[in-house]
Parts: structure tokens; C-alpha cells; sequence
């Protein structure tokens, strides 16, 4: 019995330096991971951004140099999608930077990761309702004698801004979506973050 003491002491040292090595991959793989997230979405931002200075820029070229009134509400829709879209990339790059400085535990960090891929997907739903209504604002402008221009004009800037948003959201979640398998991975074994140590089973 007394010859097993060192071989015990041994195993128990192999198995904590193996628990530990195993942790830190899954610390590795989770910080990895969601830095990929964090920067996937300020690329994102930095699209939407772009897109909503052109199209302020464009729109107000476009709305002073346009002498037919159905391209002057185009252009003028289209200056305050603008506006509201590059408002919207500001505050999502901004809010990314902070991500970046937060610690977390596993368990969060997946959270965080489902959650953005399910705003990009409600956001492609509310991106349908942009185009329909758009639709519906122009078909409504061919049959009213009541500033048929603006609602086409309106109609047709509504349409194109959603048909970019849904391109952009689809395109959003698909660059996350292509990590789904990696992060899954980290429900299966030893996670280690800053904030501990956590063992995540699957069943």
C-alpha cells in the first residue's frame, strides 16, 4: 500500500496538469472566438456606416439637383435612411469597443453570440416589412391623385433600403453562423475565463 502513495500522488498531478491544459484551450477557443464575433460585427458596422454617409451625401446632392418631385422625395428618403443607418453603425462600433473590454464567463459569451445572430435574424424580418411597405407606397402612389410623386418616391427609397439591409443582415449572419461548430465545442468539456474555472456537459 505504501508503494501506491507516490503512484496516487503522481496520477493526481498528471490529471490536474491535463484538467488545466484542457481548460486553457477552451479560454483560448471562447476569447478567440468572441473576438471574431466582436470584430465580425464592427466590419458590419463599418459597411452600414459607409452605406449611410453615401447615402446622405448622394440624397442631398440628389435632392437639391432633381427638378422632378418623385426623385426629390427619393432622395430625400434615402438622406434620412442616412442618417438613421449611420447613427446605428456609430453606436454598434462604440458598443463593440467596449465588448472587447469585458470578461466573461463561457456560458455568456455564448449567450452573446446567439444573441447576435438573432438580432440579424429579426432584423431580416423587419427588413421584409421595409420592402413590402415600400411596395405598398408606391402601388399606392400610381392610384392616388393625392402627391402621387412623393409616394412613389418614397416607396421606390424604401424598397432599395431594405433590399440593402437584407443583403447585409443575411451576409451578417451567415459570418457568424460559419462558427456555429466551434462554439458548440465549448459546451463539451473544461471552460477557463477570467472569471474561473467551469466544467460544460452535453446530454
Amino acid at each position: 500500500m505504501k508503494a501506491m502513495g507516490p503512484v496516487l500522488f503522481l496520477i493526481l498531478i498528471f490529471s490536474s496538469r491535463l484538467l488545466y491544459a484542457q481548460g486553457s484551450v477552451f479560454s483560448d477557443s471562447a476569447q478567440v472566438l468572441n473576438k471574431a464575433r466582436i470584430k465580425t460585427n464592427q466590419h458590419g458596422m463599418k459597411v452600414l456606416g459607409a452605406w449611410g454617409v453615401a447615402n446622405i451625401a448622394a440624397g442631398g446632392i440628389g435632392y437639391f439637383a432633381a427638378k422632378d418631385e418623385e426623385w426629390k422625395a427619393f432622395h430625400e428618403m434615402n438622406a434620412i435612411w442616412g442618417v438613421v443607418n449611420t447613427g446605428i453603425a456609430v453606436m454598434g462600433y462604440a458598443g463593440s469597443r467596449k465588448e472587447l473590454q469585458e470578461k466573461l464567463s463561457c456560458s455568456k459569451l455564448l449567450q452573446r453570440y446567439e444573441g447576435t445572430k438573432r438580432l440579424y435574424l429579426i432584423n431580416e424580418g423587419l427588413d421584409v416589412l421595409y420592402m413590402g411597405t415600400g411596395a405598398l407606397l408606391w402601388l399606392h402612389g400610381d392610384n392616388t391623385s393625392h402627391s402621387p410623386a412623393i409616394w412613389r418616391g418614397f416607396g421606390k427609397s424604401l424598397v432599395l433600403q431594405g433590399a440593402f439591409l437584407f443583403v447585409f443582415d443575411n451576409v451578417m449572419f451567415a459570418s457568424h453562423q460559419k462558427r456555429n461548430g466551434k462554439w458548440y465545442k465549448l459546451l463539451e468539456g473544461v471552460c477557463v475565463t477570467n472569471n474561473g474555472l467551469g466544467l460544460n456537459y452535453t446530454f
